[in-house]
């Protein structure tokens, strides 16, 4: 659907490029996450993508008509008109007519949770809501590609489940989706592929397979030091482990290596501080590969 070779841009006055040999293919029904410290680019490949910016250095290429819907970080909806009078203005502004206009209101509405504030003004919706509203306008208009630039910035646990289970559908229902968030188990929910931005610059591109992985492992720490014995268990398991300050954690293990050292450990005093199986999350990941910055 969409092609992106060598595409760079650096604003006036700047000392670094803000962009830099950006190389990206993006097909219909894959969720792009799109990753990143402050500052190392997101927003800026977003608004190329909108053409709020026109490149500078290399090509942007569309396989069929440009087509694309985005939900900012700013709230774009006018604060003295009540929330239905907004989605109802927008869908005037998508030229949306008739049956189309009918069923995609409705959808908006019951994605976003807002059926109880059509009456209201925008103005007097909390912080949340108002990105609800926001977040219900990009999904109105009929697109090929949403993009959503922190869409759901101070959105309530509840209502952003909601909102991520819209962007689910999208991508369904045979829509691209590129998904910039700081919620980490957002992307991870959602994507099915990562793209992690470095002072403009592409660190890692990879789908979320291979980035997570499929071993299971295991991470351990105590208040002290780990159990005395604990490494025979673990030379007999034929295991190897990475050591911790206070702990240990092992890349790779099956359920049964699991039950014995689970014994071992419940059965020696102090009990462990933390105990975590499984794959490793995107967090922890992400931490990593960005030399531990937010």
């Amino acid at each position: 659907m969409l092609e992106l070779r060598n595409l760079g841009y650096r604003y006036p006055g700047s000392e670094r490029a803000a962009l830099q040999n950006i190389n990206l293919q993006l097909h219909a029904g894959q969720c792009l996450g799109l990753l990143g410290s402050n500052g190392a680019g997101k927003t800026t490949l977003l608004s190329l993508l909108s053409n709020v910016l026109s490149p500078q250095q290399g090509e942007l290429s569309w396989h069929g008509p440009r087509s694309l819907a985005l939900v900012p970080q700013q709230l774009a909806f006018y604060a003295g008109l009540k929330v239905g009078e907004n989605l109802k203005l927008f869908a005037d502004l998508y030229q949306l007519r008739g049956t189309e206009r009918r069923e995609r209101l409705q959808l908006c509405i019951d994605c976003t949770g807002l059926s109880d504030k059509l009456q209201r003004r925008a103005d007097s919706l909390s912080g949340g809501e108002q990105r609800r509203l926001n977040f219900a306008i990009g999904l109105l208009q009929p697109a090929q590609l949403y993009l959503f630039d922190e869409a759901t910035v101070g959105v309530d646990a509840q209502s952003r489940q909601l909102l991520l289970a819209a962007v689910e559908q999208l991508t369904d229902t045979g829509k691209a989706v590129i998904y910039t968030s700081h919620y980490l188990e957002e992307v991870e929910r959602v994507a099915q592929r990562i793209l992690l931005l470095h002072e403009g610059q592409v660190r890692l591109d990879l789908d979320t397979t291979q980035l997570l992985g499929a071993d299971h492992g295991l991470l351990l720490e105590w208040p002290d030091q780990p159990p005395a014995g604990l490494a025979a268990v673990l030379t007999r398991l034929e295991l190897n482990a990475e050591l911790l300050p206070r702990g240990l954690r092992i890349a790779a293990l099956d359920g049964s290596q699991l039950a014995v050292i689970s014994d071992f450990v419940a059965s020696q005093s102090p009990l462990p501080t933390l105990m975590r199986f499984g794959r490793p999350s995107l967090e922890q990941l992400y931490l990593r590969l960005n030399g531990g910055q937010l």
